[in-house]
């Protein structure tokens, strides 16, 4: 069953927002259970592994969505091998 979110960014000058873009997303993974489950392991800050993630599953999913389109043919396979090593990660 495909989760739906609501992603928001912000570009702030010092704590005020000074431009804002918001879009919506589907993806087949509950970010929130993977972000729970990376919690420590990647040996990032927690800043770090929630753009990493939440960035990865993003791009992971446009590039599963339209896996024909020929700007992702090299960068395809590469990314099946890098999901198995990081799922693979202590």
């Amino acid at each position: 069953m495909p989760h739906q979110y609501r992603i928001t960014v912000e570009k702030m000058d010092g704590d005020t927002p000074v431009q804002a873009l918001r879009f919506d997303a589907t993806n087949h993974d509950d970010f929130f259970a993977i972000l729970e489950r990376a919690n420590g392991r990647l040996g990032f800050s927690d800043e770090q592994t929630k753009n990493f993630i939440i960035g990865l599953k993003l791009f992971g999913e446009v590039i599963t969505a339209e896996r024909k389109h020929p700007l992702f043919s090299e960068i395809g396979p590469q990314l099946k091998l890098f999901m198995k090593k990081l799922k693979s990660a202590n």
